[in-house]
């Protein structure tokens, strides 16, 4: 609350040298004395407040006097409200002000003191919104609890709140009053406040309202069911602006259909957003645009079960359709045409450097570290990173020896590496990953499946889970032709665990959220074999099956044929994890509870209660990320108080690492909050918790590059603990993703060199080493053309990122899930379409920086073995003076023949003295040389460029980034930031177009000749072929 000072209060024109005669006057037995000593001290009290600051107690007890007359009480406690006010206490001021009657928040009153009326307003609005907080959430946050406020009369704060509005109202600053009643819930206001906003007829105005409402209710309304009041709100006003009798521009109308779109989006109502695609699809070319960008975004959001009811219920709406355009829509939608669009930018901009491989390849042999499997394991790792989404493999064919140290479990995820390489390269999984795939479970061969070996095979299974579940906009019908294939082998391999594991794992990736009971049930059968390794898969994968449904809770998102089954099979596996003794089985049960909660908020409570009451640190292990994922993204202060409290009290250290990460997830929004939050636990004695800080700074501030974040993090580097210095590793390495090398004044440059120089370093520990390992190919995944971040462009939580990153941070444990990083991180690209899904080569987008500031990094340089030259030796005139000098001495010492010695001297010395002089002359004629020849003068970096068609635009760079909408080709929505796929209007249809069509990677070498073109053969004639026998037996005789 802000203080105001008597000096920037006006005098009134009554001043009085001293208010103690009035004062006294106060405990005369006349009620007229006293109400005129209390008029003339509310006349004089702004300037004389510190001396009528004495007498509080009597105003108070004058104004709680039941006995005095009302007009007396009233004058008491507006002369004592003023003095509470003047001494910075704006409770008490509110609370004497409601005591005084109506006429404080007169029109008189707001033009004498507006500083008094504004502190009492704001002081009414915290005290209104802690007391409708409390009365909507039993568990409100303790630091909100204030005695004054609870003593407050919710009547008399509402006419404030509403004396507050009405201004608002007058003055159209709409904004300010949906804030008060967000912060409240107050659903009702928010509707009374647009339908203020709609009666101006202001359209404009009223979209921007809308639009503010829909982004404070997404961003900041921590409660779930009032959110989705609110939006439901909003829809409704947006339903009839967008009715063709509204009266709204049409290019307002179209912008409100999308709006409106994003709010059924939110509500999680597929048959609405499928009916406004099929009016935009069926409208002008415009329209389709702008319903084909749509569904570009709804891919985006990472939400494929949303994506496939859409299409569903689109499908039905095209019946009798001729135009194409629903077919274009299905294509994005459900036929794999994003997917595409990524895996093909991403192979043919892939800038990753192969020397990076080779020096750390080089770095491990010549130590001798090649020898440990765990290193060896990360190398393989860091390439699939490098990597990631561009089908380059080809270190990993040029070193085939290299790579089959692996053995056992470490050939199960060298294996399972290809499917990161090839993350969403669905046309040919099936031919790559041949070699390695077990036998047809249908064929003889497919039936012997034995409990020795499989680990390739396995690590095949879990590849192509990997390929087709990394992108949300796969193909359906290939996703669900690969999932039966794996549904296949998970039923048929029980006896051998590598194999189940991945089938388990492949099973999952491929039914995300589909909620399939049959496959759900085939799982549960695979956890009921009680192998430690298979039962932890499984319970992981059936978290995948059921992710974000809420299966197990009281409110959930299942069809209600398979409602009761699934929810029984929940609450079994619940139990089970109680009973078993495998604490891998445990951990992939309760992380598969996690997934099943995720985006539930409130409705995960009870879960969240229920297993941190457990005495088993594995179940309060799985009760933080539980938390996590259900308020993942929502900034909510409730999850923030629990994890920070679970991470300074419990006593497993694995449960405190958990609730410290579980901070990056709820807060990743507000990535700026969690370096703040986790200062102190950087500090902790307890080194879980450190390392738990680390990545919890690198998830949080991932591809920002920022300063205060890596400078916190630099003494863990150094740390005592080496697990900690490869948290912190891994953590620096995220925040500098996709960042040059002028980066934070080019420490990033530094850092680089230090993780190379680590990874040689003898003296390092293995864990150290594998951080550093890691962190390489974190720091330039998917050929530096991909960020990590957990939502879309429009605000949404990607689910499939949140998913990935937090089973990669299950690596901890078991080394197979750092294959998940490659869910968890996203492309950044950019493209423009126009209406035939082909990007025109003549689009640019314009960048407001220097190239430099947003490049990719230099590219290490090989280094060349120097030939050691032979350089002659020059001696100098005075050394030959010297030792002629020295010889004639000796010569006049020793008896001989003293001219002839002279003359050599002499001779020797004129020698030298030539020599040199030759010398010098040849050094000066190079210098003259080289002073001919013109310097290159460096000349300025531009201050902005243009980017060309598709192109790489990170994060921070989007925000220098602008559409030209001078050219030929323009956004079909120009208010977006240049991110993501671009539906593109042609100004000049008419004129020819240079496009390019976007086509996946072909496993087939590119230099190879292509087929021949299609012909018919005729046979030749029979005299014809006679002829030419005769000719060539003529020229053999000849």
């Amino acid at each position: 609350m802000l203080a105001y000072s008597p000096k920037s209060m006006p005098f009134t024109s009554n001043h009085v040298s001293s208010a103690t005669g009035l004062l006294s006057m106060l405990t005369e037995p006349s009620p007229p004395l006293r109400k005129a000593a209390l008029t003339r001290l509310f006349a004089i009290v702004d300037t004389q407040w510190h001396e009528v600051a004495q007498a509080l107690p009597d105003l108070e007890a004058l104004s709680e006097d039941e006995g005095e007359d009302m007009e007396v009480r009233h004058l008491a406690a507006k002369v004592a409200s003023r003095v509470f006010f003047y001494l910075e206490e704006p409770e008490q001021a509110l609370r004497l002000a409601l005591d005084s009657g109506e006429g404080v928040f007169g029109d008189s009153t707001v033009i004498q003191n507006p500083a008094y009326v504004d502190c009492l307003v704001g002081a009414a609005v915290d005290a209104y919104i802690s007391k409708k907080k409390k009365l909507h959430d039993a568990n409100a946050d303790a630091d909100a609890e204030n005695e004054v406020y609870d003593a407050l009369p919710l009547d008399k704060l509402q006419a404030v709140i509403q004396f507050m509005f009405n201004r608002c109202y007058a003055a159209q600053k709409f904004e300010h009053a949906l804030g008060i009643a967000l912060e409240a819930r107050e659903a009702d206001k928010v509707r009374e406040i647009i339908f203020h906003c709609a009666a101006k007829g202001n359209w404009k105005k009223l979209y921007n309202v809308l639009q503010y409402s829909f982004h404070a209710a997404t961003t900041l309304v921590t409660s779930k069911a009032f959110r989705f009041e609110v939006v439901q709100i909003i829809s409704d006003q947006l339903e009839k602006m967008t009715s063709d009798d509204s009266g709204v521009p049409s290019g307002l109308k179209k912008s409100c259909a999308f709006m409106l779109a994003n709010t059924y989006q939110v509500l999680r109502s597929p048959k609405p957003v499928s009916d406004i695609l099929s009016k935009l699809l069926s409208g002008e070319e415009d329209d389709m645009l702008l319903g084909l960008q749509l569904c570009f975004d709804l891919v985006e959001s990472g939400d494929q079960t949303f994506v496939n009811s859409v299409a569903a219920f689109l499908k039905g709406n095209m019946i009798g359709n001729t135009t194409g355009n629903f077919e274009k829509a299905l294509k994005i939608l459900i036929g794999g045409f994003s997917c595409e669009l990524a895996i093909s930018f991403l192979h043919k901009n892939s800038d990753s450097d192969p020397l990076i491989m080779s020096n750390l390849k080089q770095s491990l042999e010549q130590r001798g570290s090649m020898r440990n499997s765990m290193l060896h394991n990360c190398s393989v790792m860091t390439h699939s990173y490098l990597n990631a989404g561009t089908t380059n493999d080809e270190f990993l064919r040029d070193n085939l020896d290299w790579m089959k140290r692996a053995s056992n479990w470490a050939k199960f995820s060298t294996t399972a590496s290809l499917g990161v390489i090839h993350a969403g390269h669905i046309t040919e999984a099936m031919t790559l990953l041949e070699p390695y795939l077990p036998p047809n479970p249908e064929s003889e061969e497919g039936n012997l499946v034995t409990s020795a070996g499989g680990f390739a095979e396995g690590g095949a299974l879990y590849a192509i889970g990997l390929i087709h579940g990394s992108y949300a906009g796969s193909s359906a019908d290939k996703r669900d032709e690969t999932y039966q294939y794996l549904l296949k082998h998970l039923r048929n391999s029980h006896a051998n665990e590598p194999i189940s594991h991945g089938a388990a794992l492949g099973v999952g990736l491929t039914a995300l959220g589909t909620n399939r009971l049959e496959v759900i049930s085939e799982l549960k059968e695979l956890i009921y074999t009680d192998s430690a390794v298979s039962g932890e898969a499984a319970g992981i994968a059936i978290g995948l099956v059921l992710v974000g449904s809420g299966a197990g809770n009281i409110r959930h998102n299942l069809d209600s044929t398979d409602a009761d089954e699934i929810n029984e099979i929940i609450s079994e596996l619940k139990t089970y994890a109680k009973e078993t003794q495998h604490e891998k089985i445990i951990r992939g049960i309760v992380m598969g509870i996690a997934l099943i909660n995720y985006g539930q908020e409130e409705n995960a409570d009870y879960v969240i209660d229920e297993m941190r009451r457990d005495r088993d640190p594995l179940m309060r292990y799985g009760a933080q990320y539980t938390l996590a994922l259900a308020y993942c993204g929502t900034g909510s202060n409730k999850a923030i108080r629990l994890l920070l409290h679970t991470a300074v009290s419990d006593v497993s250290d694995d449960v405190r690492m958990a609730a410290v990460i579980g901070l990056a997830f709820v807060l990743y929004k507000t990535p700026t909050r969690v370096p703040e939050l986790v200062k102190l636990l950087l500090e902790s004695f307890n080194a879980h918790v450190r390392y738990a800080s680390c990545m919890a700074v690198g998830i949080a501030m991932a591809g920002t590059g920022d300063a205060e974040s890596v400078a916190l993090l630099e003494p863990m580097l150094s740390d005592m603990a080496d697990f900690v210095r490869q948290g912190a590793l891994i953590g620096t390495s995220l925040i500098y993703m996709q960042e040059g090398d002028l980066c934070n004044d080019k420490k990033v440059k530094s850092f680089r060199e230090k993780l190379a120089s680590l990874v040689g370093d003898k003296h390092q520990t293995t864990l150290t080493k594998m951080g550093a390992i890691l962190a390489t190919g974190i720091i330039d995944v998917g050929g530096r053309n991909c960020s990590f971040d957990l939502g879309s462009k429009n605000g949404y939580t990607k689910m499939t990122s949140a998913v990935g990153a937090a089973l990669w941070l299950q690596h901890w444990y078991w080394f197979p899930m750092m294959h998940m990083f490659s869910l968890a991180i996203t492309p950044s690209f950019t493209i423009g379409l126009n209406k035939d899904l082909k990007y025109p080569k003549g689009f640019e987008i314009q960048c407001n920086s220097k190239p430099s500031a947003f490049s990719y990094p230099k590219r290490l340089e090989e280094k060349k073995e120097e030939k050691k030259k032979r350089v002659e030796t020059v001696a100098l005139s005075t050394t030959a003076k010297n030792k002629a000098r020295l010889a004639r001495k000796k010569a006049k010492e020793e008896d001989g023949d003293e001219k002839m010695e002279e003359d050599k001297n002499e001779e020797k010395e004129n020698n030298t003295e030539e020599k040199m002089e030759v010398e010098r002359e040849g050094d000066d004629e190079e210098t003259e040389e080289k002073e001919k020849k013109p310097k290159k003068k460096r000349e300025p970096e531009p201050l902005s460029y243009r980017l060309s068609n598709p192109c790489r635009i990170t994060k921070d760079q989007a925000n220098f980034c602008q559409f030209d909408l001078d050219q030929r080709y323009r956004p079909i929505r120009t208010e977006e930031k240049p991110q993501g796929v671009i539906m593109l209007t042609d100004s000049s249809p008419e004129e020819e177009e240079d496009v390019g069509t976007v086509k996946p990677p072909s496993i087939e070498s590119e230099d190879e000749a292509g087929p021949p073109e299609p012909f018919e053969w005729t046979p030749p004639e029979e005299d014809s072929i006679t002829t030419r026998a005769q000719e060539d037996t003529t020229d053999t005789e000849n």
